[in-house]
């Protein structure tokens, strides 16, 4: 679509440039628009989802042309890597902890109103009358079911439909309420006993889609108009006798499951919310919709939905970090009342890890108000759709909470790791913590001094990483039959990579401690494996992203075919490729979850670090694998473990990196590089001894890298990744460029900073694999 990226830069240069004698901040709020023309998807409402962005405006640029909005001054607001406290507000411009129910009342108005500035749009105050009339009316094996109609608004022209399913037997009854989508799940909370209620706010049919016209100022959003649609029903049902006003639940799945959430949150009339797989905009935080958690991204879902979300909200993409707002915050506006939240661990567009962070960030507001155990989860395995058995689950959460019967509920949790309980456990660590002294790379010693200051910075991070348990490998690893691989994985699908042959390893004949894994070799016109003429294969061991719900199956560079683009670019060039899940991820997630009861003085980065030495150990016994061309590719967190894979096994011939890491001596509430990997997703906990003082840390970044000279290494540091301090990343390159210089390998180490966020770009695919390349002639 190069017309769109011209339109905008017309845009940007000029009619924002005919804007003379500009203010600093307007400056910088104008580039920070090019940048977001530069990096956001630009697809428009001509695809299949998208209908127009407001009642004036067809398309995201038009919204940009008409209003002349620019992205809000990001210099100027505080950067929340992680989440926005629930529980904190701010004072004389100070963090305040709120400790009354009248001050969590003031912040509850407080994200209301910032939700609806950055996310949904303002809605309209609820119309004093309406009038109502029953379409039909029948009985059906004893339910009576009514089709009813009320009209509000600037002469009634404002409409509402839906369905009531009233059961047998005296009432007041509950309320189930969902979308006309999920008339199947109100049938299953009718047999329970409950009125069924399904409304015209889905995509089968959508009478809120008018409120766009009827209701030209205010600019609520799809999802929200929805959602205020549902309450327009409520203010007709708690009129109705048989209905039991304190007891409305309101349920829906994906899109809709958003919706229901957005409706829970800003009608304390819905004393209970299910929310089914609604993903990005629903449970998950937009801080944790980017490319390194491989969900549904922020840009992704407001181009290809752009009706469901405000405009503005896509001018944070690439600083999801300064939204004011997120989904925790949200979550935390149905507190005192009910809510649970059911979605697949594995499904492709959502990120459990993702979801479980936002529940523990709301449940403090219900702890708070004294209420946690109204917040529930019921994650399950499968896909996006849902069965009779799932919906019946969250029918059960309903029957508790509103006193209807006692089914016991559990929460179940995959990363459940609360790194204070491992602290309080290794309290004796922490002393030997405080008592080692920072190693400093001098990258000027040479010979034995230099060997000496490697041994040093390598004993250290074998402490950081913990102590591997001894253990044997395995006796073979062998192709496996594709009819037995990981049930899992046909769920998640694995890459297809187009002129390539796929072999899967394990489980039977697994590599290491029982892990499986894939190679891709390149493949002929014959589909016979390509060997180049001295008959061995270079290989490049891909190590993913934070893709906790699918492993490697998905990312950068996969389309709807699961064709992997960024494998095909290496295969193309004539090098194998090898992915695994890690440890923790895909369909290891649950090997990781008890991990630090079982192994108490290791880390699951200690563990991926073993793993990634076993798929080397297995490419050497390979015959066709050149095992003194093994290359280690890792991005984010996969970027890190091939580090520190490097830094301690000389039979890695090279390594790519991509957005790998922030310095940990560098770490502040902006980049929190110790926090994340220690705290957040505990990878290597000992580092969190070092979060107050992180300046005490015993090896940074360029020690470690260090230990990888002379070996050719290329790192990839995307100019706009918010996890990394940019800077601090230069000085620690410039530092291992001096190393290199030191044992003169010069030419061995290269670094770029493109203009992009912390994902792979078809680009970087074909740079890397063209240093690979290379490195091996």
């Amino acid at each position: 679509m190069k017309w769109t990226y011209m339109f905008a830069g017309l845009l940007v240069a000029g009619w924002l440039g005919g804007q003379v004698a500009a203010q600093p901040d307007l400056q910088r709020r104008r580039q920070y628009l090019q940048e977001n023309l530069k990096i956001n998807e630009p697809k428009d409402h001509r695809h299949a989802i998208s209908r127009r962005v407001t009642v004036q405006d067809s398309t995201w640029l038009d919204w940009l042309h008409r209003t002349g909005e620019l992205p809000p001054d990001f210099s100027s607001m505080p950067s929340a890597p992680f989440l926005p406290e629930p529980l904190v507000t701010v004072k004389n411009g100070k963090p305040y902890p709120i400790r009354t129910v009248a001050e969590w009342n003031d912040r509850r108005e407080w994200i209301k109103s910032e939700f609806q500035h950055w996310v949904s749009g303002k809605i309209p105050p609820a119309p004093k009358t309406f009038k109502v009339q029953v379409l039909s009316e029948k009985i059906e094996g004893g339910t009576r079911i009514e089709m009813v109609q009320i009209s509000f608004g600037k002469n009634n022209v404002a409409k509402m439909t839906f369905e009531l399913m009233i059961p047998e037997g005296k009432g007041p009854f509950a309320v189930y309420m969902t979308p006309w989508t999920h008339r199947n799940w109100a049938q299953l909370a009718v047999k329970r006993g409950y009125i069924g209620c399904v409304y015209a706010g889905a995509d089968s049919k959508d009478d809120t889609q008018a409120y766009q016209t009827l209701y030209p100022e205010y600019d609520f959003t799809a999802l929200m108009r929805r959602a205020w649609g549902a309450s327009r029903v409520i203010d007709y049902l708690v009129t109705r006798k048989e209905v039991d006003a304190a007891k409305i639940a309101i349920a829906g799945h994906s899109r809709n499951g958003k919706q229901a959430l957005w409706a829970g949150a800003f009608d304390d009339r819905i004393a209970a919310v299910i929310s089914s797989s609604c993903g990005t905009g629903g449970i998950t935080p937009f801080r944790m919709s980017d490319p390194q958690y491989v969900n549904q991204t922020l840009d992704d879902i407001a181009s290809n939905a752009a009706h469901w979300f405000h405009p503005r909200l896509r001018f944070f993409f690439g600083r999801e970090d300064k939204l004011p707002i997120d989904q925790n915050l949200l979550i935390s506006l149905i507190a005192p009342r009910s809510v649970v939240f059911q979605y697949s661990v594995v499904e492709q567009q959502l990120n459990p890890w993702a979801s479980e962070q936002s529940y523990h960030s709301a449940r403090k507001v219900f702890q708070f108000l004294g209420v946690p155990g109204h917040i529930a989860m019921a994650p399950r395995m499968g896909e996006h759709a849902v069965a009779a058995r799932d919906v019946a689950k969250c029918i059960d959460f309903l029957d508790t909470r509103f006193g209807r019967k006692n089914i016991p509920w559990h929460t179940e949790l995959q990363f459940d790791f609360r790194y204070d309980e491992w602290a309080t456990a290794h309290a004796g660590q922490a002393t030997q913590a405080a008592q080692r002294k920072p190693i400093k790379l001098n990258p000027s010693l040479k010979g034995s001094q230099a060997q000496t200051q490697k041994n040093e910075i390598q004993k250290s991070l074998r402490w950081l990483l913990g102590e591997e348990p001894s253990g044997v490998k395995p006796d073979q690893v062998a192709v496996t039959e594709s009819s037995r691989i990981d049930w899992i994985d046909r769920i998640t699908g694995r890459p297809v990579v187009k002129g390539a042959i796929a072999e899967h390893l394990g489980p039977y004949t697994a590599l290491g401690d029982h892990v499986a894994s894939t190679v891709y070799y390149p493949a002929d016109s014959a589909g016979k494996k390509k060997v180049p003429k001295n008959g061995k294969i270079p290989v490049v061991i891909y190590l993913h992203e934070y893709a906790y719900a699918h492993g490697y199956a998905h990312g950068y560079s996969t389309d709807r075919q699961g064709n992997s683009k960024l494998f095909q670019t290496f295969t193309d060039r004539g090098f194998a490729v090898m992915a695994l899940d890690l440890f923790g991820f895909g369909t290891r997630m649950e090997e990781a979850k008890y991990f630090y009861k079982r192994f108490p003085e290791w880390s699951k980065m200690g563990k991926m670090v073993s793993d990634t030495k076993a798929c080397i150990d297995a490419l050497n016994t390979f015959p066709d694998i050149d095992s003194d061309k093994i290359f280690l590719l890792g991005n984010t967190v996969g970027g890190l473990a091939a580090i520190l894979t490097a830094a301690q096994d000389s039979r890695v011939a090279g390594l790519a990196t991509v957005a790998a890491f922030s310095p940990w001596r560098s770490s502040d509430a902006t980049y929190e590089s110790v926090r994340s990997v220690s705290q957040w997703h505990g990878l290597i906990p000992k580092l969190g001894f070092y979060a107050e003082k992180p300046q005490d840390t015993p090896i940074d970044m360029a020690e470690i890298i260090s230990c990888i000279a002379p070996k050719p290494l290329l790192m990839i540091a995307p100019t706009l990744d918010r996890y990394s301090h940019a800077a601090a990343v230069r000085e620690v390159i410039k530092s291992v460029n001096s190393a290199y210089e030191s044992g003169n390998a010069a030419e061995n180490v290269k670094a770029s900073f493109p203009f992009e966020i912390n994902r792979i770009t078809p680009e970087m695919s074909v740079q890397i694999a063209d240093f690979f390349k290379q490195t091996t002639r």
